[in-house]
């Protein structure tokens, strides 16, 4: 075990040295306020991504996606308006425009600025005022320009948080920011590639993307101004959002602009972070519990949720089956629907399994309403029906499904379902 202490602390993605941020407006959309942010590092960092498993990834994706070969970037640029995502080849030249107008303005390569859009689909950029607005952006450039990021991240709508930590243990200290924005709906499915040189799940469990296109984005920027050994960092941000991102749900689809980076500037005064070392794992348990932090608290701002639902699948196949099992009662409508109400709806968790496509041997199946057991042997147990509605009314309702043929187990996290996001689709 790895002694080690996590605090929070003030300035988002500015908390750790030598990062500064600004967001400015770019008449990009049509409020008032920032919709353009810019993140940059006072030196070259060490870079990771994880970008949505969509088919059809936005032009800004595939920009990020292609440059972050390098294990290297100096700055994150988000834009509103407009995702920059189905877009042909002209979107893809439009990234690579602005991404080189930044670069320009920074003072670093094109390649080393990530990009991130939010926003329509299927309409273009309107890449001079988003080119104007980096220049802008980057004289602004400040160590309390963290929110305007957030607000940039908003201006097309949905919900946006930010968090930053200090993490310690025996011999530093570093720390982390972060800031996340979500539409509704959201469901991230990150793409995870595998290390054959590292056994260790990166990331996915195995998550199976659901099939179904969706047009809402997550976003999320984190930094860091820890050192972190050449190869690591990509594991590390890969299993923190694995492990929290792609846990909150407030749908079933990942978005085409779906996009997670990690900058890290190596300007703490503190140990490299080596595979295997204590600061590694100190490090990786700070960033894990920010990215929780940051996803649960983007479902508790979706407008009209009220309740955390909590839903734990164990006693799966494998982890593939226990994530998809979660993934597919977490989602289920009629289930969040009933929570709502203050409703211990079984008969909607087992409707939910039945779509998940695990392997399932329906007389073992158990399900549970906090402490009461409603389902048991795959049948409806007699139980408390008020103790179970007691647990239906909490603000956090604690949901188990036993499955009952393996040793895996998956959580996801999800709303009761907000009426006022029903048919509410947005980048």
């Amino acid at each position: 075990m790895v002694d080690y202490t996590v605090a929070g602390v003030e300035g988002g993605l500015c908390a750790p040295r030598g990062f500064r941020a600004a967001g400015v407006d770019a008449g990009l959309t049509r409020g008032t306020g920032p919709d353009l942010g810019l993140v940059v590092s006072q030196q070259t960092s060490a870079a990771a991504g994880r970008f949505t498993a969509h088919p059809f990834a936005s032009a800004p994706v595939r920009w990020s996606r292609d440059q972050l070969r390098s294990g290297m970037a100096r700055a994150v640029l988000v834009h509103a308006g407009s995702a920059n995502a189905a877009t042909g080849p002209e979107g893809d030249a439009d990234a690579a425009a602005l991404a080189a107008r930044c670069a320009a303005a920074i003072g670093c390569s094109a390649g080393e600025v990530l990009l991130c859009g939010t926003g329509a689909v299927g309409v273009r950029l309107a890449l001079a005022d988003a080119a104007e607005a980096a220049d802008k952006a980057t004289a602004a450039l400040g160590r309390r320009g963290s929110g305007e990021v957030a607000k940039a991240m908003t201006a097309s709508g949905g919900v946006a948080r930010e968090h930053a930590v200090a993490v310690a243990w025996s011999e530093g200290e570093v720390r982390i920011g972060g800031a996340a924005k979500a539409s509704v709906p959201f469901a991230p499915a990150f793409d995870h590639p595998r290390d054959p040189a590292d056994p260790r799940p990166t990331g996915g469990l195995g998550l199976r993307p659901p099939d179904s296109q969706a047009t809402a984005t997550t976003l999320v920027m984190l930094t860091t101004d820890a050192t972190v050994e050449a190869g690591v960092l990509d594991g590390l941000l890969g299993r923190a959002v694995a492990r929290s991102f792609e846990r909150v749900m407030v749908d079933q689809a990942p978005g085409m602009a779906d996009a997670a980076v990690l900058l890290a500037n190596a300007t703490a005064a503190a140990p490299t972070l080596r595979a295997g070392s204590d600061g590694a794992a100190a490090f990786e348990s700070a960033l894990t519990q920010l990215c929780e932090s940051l996803a649960e608290g983007l479902a508790l701002r979706v407008p009209g949720a009220r309740k955390l639902v909590v839903v734990t699948v164990h006693g799966a196949a494998d982890h593939t089956d226990a994530l998809a099992a979660a993934r597919a009662v977490a989602g289920s409508v009629a289930l969040r629907a009933a929570v709502a109400a203050g409703l211990p709806s079984w008969p909607a968790v087992l409707d939910a399994l039945g779509t998940a496509g695990v392997a399932l041997v329906p007389d073992r199946v158990g399900v549970s309403f906090g402490p009461v057991t409603v389902v048991a042997d795959g049948r409806a147990a007699s139980h408390d029906e008020r103790a179970a509605a007691a647990v239906a009314a909490k603000s956090q309702v604690d949901l188990a499904v036993d499955l009952g043929i393996g040793p895996a187990a998956a959580t996801v996290t999800t709303t009761d379902l907000p009426p006022e996001a029903l048919g509410r689709h947005g980048e």
